[in-house]
């Protein structure tokens, strides 16, 4: 059986990680795009959403700025 167990993180390091898992899902999502996977790409779009909100409300001002990520055209529907 595998345990888990809590590692306590900086907020400064939260960010920092949010903020990478959010470069990792606009990747995937824009190979979603590519692969012409809509339901796949409106997921990830979920979920750099969310990730990205996360991060605002750990005070980052680089996730407002990530945002910018949101607006790409990528995220038209086909």
């Amino acid at each position: 059986m595998l345990s888990s167990f809590a590692v306590p993180v900086e907020p400064e390091d939260k960010e920092k990680e949010l903020l990478a898992l959010a470069r990792l899902v606009t990747y995937a999502r824009d190979s979603a795009k590519t692969l012409n996977v809509e339901g796949v790409q409106y997921c990830l779009e979920l979920a750099l959403a969310s990730l990205l909100k996360e991060a605002e409300d750990c005070g980052s001002q680089r996730a407002h700025l990530t945002n910018e990520l949101m607006t790409r055209p990528s995220l038209g529907r086909c």
